[in-house]
C-alpha cells in the first residue's frame, strides 16, 4: 500500500491513537491502587490485547493485523520488542494475529508504547469485541481475486474500530473476507464472512452469518445473496446488535451468534438479519475508501498455499514456510532486511500461520529465497513439499489447554518432513476442544482432552478426520488416542489415506466410506500396552497432572459499568444519525435507549441490578424509587423527560439530543463520586410517562 493510500485509510480511522495509551496506563494505576477490582481490569486489558498466560505475573500480547496485512517496517519493530520484552518466538496465529509470550504486566504498557509508536495495534484483539477480520491466505497476489481481501478486511477493521457498539459485546464476534466465490477465507466457520461475487455485471459481497467451531460447531448461512461494497459497514452494524439484543450475557458458553441461530433457525435468524440491515441501512457509516476490483482469471490455488506464485500484476508473491508459524526475533530482523533488499513494502501473514512476501520483482525472486533459507525458514517448489501442519499453543502458555498441541505439533511436523505421505494433508492440533488451532476443518484435526488410564489421567486426543473450512464441512470425529501414541496414530492415517483413497477422492469421502471399524482397524497395531510414558506429555518432564481447573479469558467478564456506558455512549451517537437522516422517530427511539442505559450504569453503580430486556418504565421506576435518585440525578434526569415531551409536541429532537447528552455526562460523573442524598420520588411515573405519548 502506498503512502497515498495508507493516508486515505487513516482518515477511516487509524489503527493506533496514542491516546489509547495514557487510558491503558491509567486503568493499570486504578489496578494497582485498588480503585478497580480484578474483574474490570482483566475485562479492560483484553481490550488492548493483553491476556493472562497460566504462568503467574507474565502476559500473552496479542497484536492485530486487520487482513494480515504487515507493513515491511513492522517486522522490524517486532523483532525489537519480542526481544527486548517477551522470552521466547512470536507466534503467527489462525487469525493473522502475532502472540508475542511472557511479558511481565508490570512492563506491558511500556511494550504497548513501543508498539503504539510504530503504527502497531493490539487495541480488541482480545476480550468480547469485534476480533481480528481475517483474509484468503494470498490476498493482494491471488490471480483469481476479483478484489483484495486483506484491504477489505483492513477498511471493515478501521470502520469499527474503538466504536462503542462493539467494545462489550456478549462474546467474541470473528470475522472474514474472501476475494472470490473459492472462499478461501473460510466463511462458513465465522459469525460474518464476506465472499466477493460478480452478479449481473455489479460487483459486490454475498454474506453468511453465524458459524463457528468450537465445542458446538455451526456453520454459517447465507444472510445477504449481494451487497455493494459501500454496505459492508452497515452489514457489520446489523450482526453486531443483533448480537447485542439477542445473545446470552448470562451464560458465557451460549453466547456466540451461532446460538442465536440455533435458538430461532435459520429462516428466522435471516429474517432478523435482513430486517436490522434494513433498519440501519442509509445511516452514516465512517468514511469508504472506494475498492479496487480486479479481472480475476484461472489459476491452481492450493488449500494452504506456499512457495512462490505469480502475481496479477506482473511480480511474484514468495509465501514463507514458518513451521506452526514460530518466529525468532533473528528471523524477524532477517526477514525485514530481506524484504527491504526484494523491493517489499508489504507482507501477509495466513490462518496457516505462514507469511507472504508481496510484490517481490522477478529478478529479485532467486536471492530472496536463498536468503530465507539461510536463517531456517523455505520458499518450497510446491505446497506439498512441505508439512501442512497448524498448532495452537496448548498447555505452553493457555490457562485452558489440556495437551502441549505446541511440542505434539512440532513432533508431527518433524516425522511429516519424512513421510512422503504427508504431502498435501492438514493436520491440525488444539489444546483443547475450542478450536484455536482449527482441528475440525483439516484432513486430520486433534483435540487434547483428559482421561483415565487404569485410574490415572493421562493426556489424550480426539481425532477429526475430512474437514474442510472452504466446503463447511466439519470434521467426522474418530477414535480417541492418548498423546503419546498419536503421532502414531496421525502416521497410520496419512499412510492410509495415501493408499487407500482412490483418485480425486477426499479425506472426508475416504473415511466416511471406512466408517468407525475401518478406521479402527487402521489404528488397532497401535495396542492398549500401558507404560510410564503415556502419563508424561509432550515436550513435558513431569507426569501429568489432569485437565487444568483455571479459569481462561477467551470469555472476558461481563462489566456492567463498562457496557452500559458504552451502549448509552451508542445510542446517543444513533439520535445523530437518525436526524441525519430525517428518521425523527426512531431519532427518539434511540434516545431513550441511551437514556435507559444511563439510568441502568448509575443503577448498577448502587448495586442495584436490572436486566436486559426490561422496559423503559420498569427501569424509570427503579431509578425513582432507590438510592440512585439524586438531586442531581432526577434534575437532569427529569430534563430529558422534559424536551421529550417539548420534541413530540415541536418536532424538533435538537434540544432532547442535548438533554441526553447532559443526563449521560452527569451519569459519568455521579457514579465516582459518593452517594448524595435521594429526593422523593416526583408524582406517579405512570402518569408523567403517559404524557409524553399524548
Amino acid at each position: 500500500m502506498n503512502d497515498a493510500n495508507r493516508t486515505d485509510i487513516d482518515a477511516i480511522e487509524p489503527l493506533v491513537r496514542m491516546s489509547d495509551l495514557g487510558e491503558y496506563r491509567q486503568a493499570y494505576g486504578r489496578r494497582l491502587s485498588g480503585e478497580w477490582d480484578e474483574e474490570r481490569w482483566t475485562s479492560f486489558r483484553l481490550r488492548f490485547g493483553v491476556y493472562g498466560q497460566k504462568q503467574a505475573g507474565v502476559q500473552m500480547v496479542r497484536i492485530k493485523i486487520p487482513g494480515g496485512i504487515v507493513p515491511t517496517p513492522w517486522l522490524k519493530t517486532l523483532a525489537r520488542v519480542n526481544r527486548e520484552f517477551a522470552t521466547g518466538p512470536a507466534h503467527i496465529t489462525t487469525r493473522q494475529d502475532f502472540q508475542l509470550y511472557y511479558v511481565p504486566l508490570e512492563r506491558s504498557a511500556d511494550m504497548l508504547e513501543q508498539l503504539y509508536a510504530d503504527g502497531i495495534t493490539t487495541r480488541e484483539a482480545c476480550g468480547n469485541t469485534l476480533r481480528n477480520m481475517t483474509a484468503c491466505a494470498l490476498a493482494g497476489a491471488c490471480p483469481r481475486e476479483l478484489v483484495d481481501a486483506g484491504k477489505v478486511a483492513d477498511q471493515l477493521s478501521r470502520a469499527w474500530l474503538r466504536h462503542p457498539l462493539v467494545q462489550h459485546m456478549p462474546r467474541k464476534l470473528k470475522f472474514t473476507v474472501s476475494g472470490c466465490a473459492t472462499d478461501c477465507g473460510g466463511s462458513s466457520i465465522h459469525d460474518l464472512g464476506f465472499i466477493a461475487v460478480e452478479r449481473g455485471g455489479k460487483r459486490g459481497f454475498r454474506v453468511l452469518a453465524a458459524g463457528g467451531l468450537g465445542g458446538q460447531p455451526v456453520m454459517a448461512v447465507e444472510v445477504l445473496p449481494f451487497v455493494a461494497e459501500d454496505d459492508l459497514p452497515t452489514v457489520v452494524e446489523a450482526a453486531a446488535r443483533l448480537h447485542q439484543r439477542y445473545s446470552n450475557r448470562r451464560d458465557r458458553s451460549l453466547a456466540r451468534l451461532k446460538f442465536v441461530l440455533k435458538r430461532f433457525g435459520e429462516e428466522k435468524f435471516v429474517g432478523l438479519f435482513r430486517e436490522e440491515f434494513q433498519r440501519v441501512k442509509g445511516l452514516q457509516q465512517r468514511p469508504w475508501q472506494p475498492l479496487e476490483w480486479a479481472r480475476p482469471v484461472e489459476a491452481a490455488v492450493a488449500r494452504t498455499p506456499v512457495g512462490v506464485v505469480a502475481g496479477h500484476d506482473g511480480t511474484t508473491a514468495l509465501v514463507v514456510y514458518v513451521p506452526l508459524g514460530l518466529l525468532s526475533s533473528d528471523q524477524l530482523g532477517s526477514l525485514h532486511d530481506i524484504a527491504v533488499a526484494a523491493g517489499v513494502s508489504q507482507l501477509r501473514t495466513t490462518r496457516d500461520q505462514n507469511l507472504a512476501l508481496l510484490g517481490v520483482a522477478p529478478d529479485r525472486v532467486a536471492s530472496a529465497i536463498t536468503a530465507i533459507r539461510a536463517i531456517g525458514l523455505d520458499v518450497p517448489a510446491r505446497a506439498d513439499a512441505v508439512p501442512d501442519v497448524v498448532s495452537c499453543p496448548g498447555t505452553t502458555t493457555c490457562r485452558i489447554g489440556i495437551t502441549n498441541s505446541q511440542s505434539f505439533g512440532k513432533e508431527i511436523e518433524r516425522e511429516a518432513r519424512g513421510d512422503a505421505a504427508a504431502g498435501g494433508v492438514s493436520v491440525h492440533v488444539s489444546g483443547c476442544q475450542n478450536s484455536c488451532g482449527l482441528h475440525q476443518v483439516a484432513d486430520i484435526g486433534l483435540h487434547g482432552m483428559a482421561k483415565k488410564i487404569d485410574g490415572r489421567s493421562a493426556p489424550h486426543y480426539q481425532i477429526h478426520l475430512g474437514g474442510d473450512a472452504y466446503r463447511g464441512e466439519i470434521g467426522i470425529e474418530g477414535p480417541i488416542v492418548p498423546a503419546r501414541l498419536a503421532n502414531q496414530a496421525v502416521g497410520r492415517l496419512r499412510r492410509a489415506a495415501a493408499t487407500g483413497r482412490a483418485e480425486g477422492e477426499s479425506v472426508r469421502v475416504w473415511a466416511e466410506r471406512l466408517g468407525k471399524d475401518g478406521i479402527a482397524a487402521i489404528l488397532a497395531p497401535l495396542g492398549p500396552d500401558v507404560g510410564d510414558d503415556l502419563f508424561v506429555d509432550w515436550g513435558d518432564t513431569e507426569v501429568y497432572a489432569g485437565a487444568p481447573r483455571a479459569k481462561g479469558e477467551c470469555a472476558a467478564p461481563q462489566v456492567s459499568a463498562s457496557y452500559f456506558a458504552d451502549l448509552a455512549d451508542d445510542g446517543l451517537i444513533n439520535v445523530d444519525r437518525y436526524l441525519v437522516a430525517g428518521r425523527w422517530q426512531e431519532a427518539l427511539k434511540a434516545g431513550e435507549d441511551a437514556t435507559v442505559y444511563a439510568v441502568r450504569l448509575l443503577l448498577a453503580a448502587r448495586a442495584i441490578v436490572t436486566e436486559d430486556g426490561q422496559d423503559a418504565e420498569a427501569v424509570y421506576a427503579l431509578f425513582r424509587s432507590g438510592p440512585a435518585a439524586t438531586v442531581e440525578a432526577v434534575n437532569a434526569f427529569d430534563s430529558v423527560l422534559a424536551e421529550r415531551t417539548t420534541a413530540l409536541v415541536t418536532g424538533d429532537a435538537g434540544s432532547y439530543r442535548e438533554a441526553v447528552a447532559y443526563f449521560i455526562d452527569t451519569v459519568g460523573a455521579l457514579i465516582v463520586k459518593p452517594a448524595a442524598p435521594v429526593v422523593a420520588a416526583v408524582g406517579d411515573l405512570a402518569s408523567v410517562l403517559a404524557g409524553l405519548v399524548e
